[in-house]
């Protein structure tokens, strides 16, 4: 229709996400933390606040360390500024007049994934339920899920919500909800790492899956005057089961393998500590890629995984031949007795751009 003119809805974020990210990125905390402020003065809720705002700049930041934008260094620093905001934020909001009492909805836990290292969406889903009223005990990151049990075995809560980032960490994800199946709770699960619209929850043994912290906090206010449910057991094939098994007993020595192999082909690699410690961080990703799609039977997850990889090694300027490198480099590490693994490491090789390596050394 000519003539008409189309107009985008604007909100509060468009202008203040731009400031706080300046903020983080200059490490001005009492900036970022005016931001925030200024923000929930102006009546948005903190649960707003903490979805518009905080984790949308960490989402923010995470794509400019992918596109070579953000140092590392940068990206932790941001993080520790977040999560002192965060706690500013909810603290103020908790002692405002009409706030819900904390505790009086119930008790629950949130955890990290083992493998998981990324604190923030967790420490973030647990400020979200408690502005709720729930009572929150916050385990993480990356608590063996044994220990996880030990801990929670005693006077387990009804529900338990676990956060995963990347997809890589999906095994120990398994490892994690399959312990705290065991000791009869329900398991909400959230997070990137679980796939889009959760597609690998299920897979991981979660009983449900919620697409933001809100949606969480709303799914577990349900489940928390609900019975707990009988101990139950993992789930999953037999056959992937064994390999995953096998893939945690031995993923530390068939990466040392494949890192010994890496430095014969190119012996230069060994002038650098930082270029073995870098190519032994790579090649462990890798397989935990290739892990993660066994896990789920799904082969686009290691596809994706080696383009991703890819733009990541472009944006940086390494090479990018050495992500085809790394699956060639774990074939000849994974023994026959993992079919599984092995075809999800030659479906991530297949998925590589037809660069060729330089020549080895030697």
């Amino acid at each position: 229709m000519t003539g008409d003119t189309i107009t985008s809805a604007t909100t509060p974020f468009d202008t203040s996400l731009p400031r706080y990210l300046d903020a983080v990125h200059a490490g001005d905390r009492r900036s970022a933390v005016a931001v925030a402020m200024n923000l929930l003065d102006s009546g948005i809720s903190p649960e707003e606040i903490i979805t518009g705002l905080l984790a949308a700049s960490q989402t923010a930041i995470g794509l400019g360390w992918q596109e070579g934008r953000w140092s590392v260094a940068l990206e932790h620093r941001a993080s520790a500024i977040t999560e002192a905001v965060l706690q500013t934020l909810t603290d103020t909001a908790m002692r405002a007049p009409g706030a819900i009492p904390e505790g009086s909805r119930g008790r629950a836990v949130v955890a990290c994934t083992e493998g998981e290292w990324h604190v923030l969406p967790g420490r973030m889903a647990s400020e979200v339920l408690r502005l709720r009223g729930v009572d929150v005990s916050f385990i993480g990151p990356s608590v063996p899920a044994e220990e996880l049990a030990d801990f929670l075995g005693d006077d387990p809560p009804t529900a338990v919500a676990v956060t995963c980032s990347m997809p890589i960490s999906l095994p120990g994800a398994s490892r994690t909800i399959g312990a705290l199946r065991g000791l009869g709770m329900y398991v909400l699960c959230g997070g990137r790492g679980f796939g889009p619209q959760g597609a690998w929850a299920g897979a991981a043994g979660a009983d449900t899956w919620a697409p933001t912290f809100s949606a969480g906090a709303d799914l577990l206010l349900e489940l928390l005057p609900q019975s707990r449910p009988s101990p139950r057991l993992p789930i999953g094939p037999p056959e992937v089961t064994a390999e995953l098994v096998l893939l945690r007993r031995d993923q530390a020595t068939w990466v040392e393998a494949a890192v010994s192999l890496a430095l014969a082909k190119w012996p230069h690699l060994a002038e650098s500590d930082r270029a073995v410690r870098a190519t032994r961080e790579d090649l462990g990703s890798t397989l935990s890629a290739v892990g993660a799609a066994t896990l789920t039977a799904d082969s686009s997850l290691v596809e994706q995984y080696a383009n991703w990889f890819e733009l990541v090694m472009r944006a940086h300027r390494l090479p990018v031949w050495f992500v085809a490198s790394a699956f060639e480099l774990l074939l000849a590490v994974i023994p026959t007795e993992g079919p599984l693994l092995r075809a999800m490491a030659q479906a991530g090789l297949d998925a590589c751009s037809p660069i060729t390596a330089p020549i080895a050394d030697g």
